[in-house]
């Protein structure tokens, strides 16, 4: 196949995947809970039969191949122009294989409608609504660090292994299946990343591969984190493409498990987001409000901010910068803030729903 055609169909696509785009429920009827949802029944159902993540198998493969074409284009072509031209080619064909694959496979899950719309719920929220939460959410987690621990001086930790986690994480999820009109709760499947060590350099927790659409973890994370990261993720398998709507779905799934434990990782989980946003308020109440966290609570919101510093390097701003990035070109503009909007979310949804 010429360039010039690689080219046209590069360009075909673009404009392709930029109309359908422009119709959200279309995506949601046709795409979404249509082809996606068979496909993604399929792709779960063969991919659960492998004790191992074919998709990491299949990314090492692909990076090998890259390596191998990228050498044969540089050892047989002579002078830096005919090697750029090879370069070129191949960078070309790569994306251009990767956008449609993506996009079809996955991606177009970004443009469907909103989880707000879906949960009939409004947008945005000021100061107070920020900090009545905030409230909300300290008093629960000192109530269940508490309860847990019988100790307000000590932090919680999971006793349930990885396995068992990511087993219940995907119960959570079938049980709160009212949220998003699927019914594929059934066919899903999550397992530990390959990659675990080097996600962690790179600063991910876990990830959904568009391409498998197998949901995977970082079994490197502090296991308190686990359960909500391992919802998330499934939120993302079920089509829900956008940050903010699976952190929430992560929230609710592992606040609604029976067991406390579970129930507190989600409360800590949400409380680290409204901290980090009420952080930007200066007023006596918030500091008063802040002071009223207790020992073992602060140890686990510290967990995770320590855990994470001791594996930061160059690396780690480089994936960021790079999937800020690429959040902004799959339609969600705030990039890596979009993580945050799950406390918009979640406001919204208490004063609806209280939690």
């Amino acid at each position: 196949m010429k360039l010039r055609y690689w080219l046209l169909l590069f360009v075909f696509s673009i404009v392709a995947f930029n109309i359908i785009t422009s119709y959200p429920q279309w995506i949601e009827t046709y795409y979404t809970t249509g082809f996606y949802y068979y496909l993604c029944k399929i792709f779960n159902t063969v991919t659960s039969l492998l004790p191992f993540s074919l998709g990491d198998v299949l990314y090492l493969i692909v990076g090998i191949f890259l390596i191998y074409k990228l050498y044969k284009g540089i050892k047989e072509n002579k002078g830096w122009k005919k090697i750029s031209m090879a370069c070129s080619s191949l960078a070309l064909k790569f994306i251009t294989v990767f956008y449609i694959l993506f996009n079809l496979g996955w991606g177009l899950n970004n443009y469907r409608p909103s989880l707000e719309s879906q949960l009939e719920i409004k947008r945005g929220y000021d100061e107070d609504q920020l900090i009545t939460l905030t409230s909300k959410l300290i008093k629960k987690a000192n109530l269940l660090q508490l309860a847990i621990t019988k100790d307000t001086l000590t932090g919680v930790y999971l006793k349930q292994d990885i396995k068992t986690i990511l087993k219940d994480s995907k119960k959570g999820v079938e049980q709160i299946s009212f949220l998003h009109n699927i019914d594929n709760t059934k066919t899903l499947a999550i397992k530990e990343s390959l990659f675990s060590l080097p996600l962690t350099y790179m600063g991910f927790s876990g990830y959904i591969n568009p391409f498998t659409l197998e949901a995977q973890v970082n079994n490197k994370v502090p296991t308190l984190t686990l359960i909500v990261t391992a919802s998330h993720e499934l939120s993302h398998q079920l089509g829900f493409a956008k940050e903010s709507d699976a952190n929430f779905i992560g929230f609710m799934a592992s606040y609604n498990q029976e067991d406390l434990a579970y129930q507190y990782s989600a409360i800590i989980y949400a409380l680290r987001y409204c901290i980090s946003n009420i952080n930007d308020i200066e007023s006596s109440e918030v500091q008063d409000l802040l002071k009223t966290i207790q020992p073992g609570v602060k140890e686990n919101i510290n967990e995770n901010i320590v855990f994470w510093s001791e594996y930061k390097n160059f690396t780690d701003t480089f994936f960021k910068v790079f999937y800020n990035s690429f959040l902004k070109l799959n339609n969600q503009k705030e990039g890596l803030q979009s993580y945050n909007k799950f406390v918009d979310l979640l406001i919204n949804y208490d004063l609806k729903n209280p939690i």
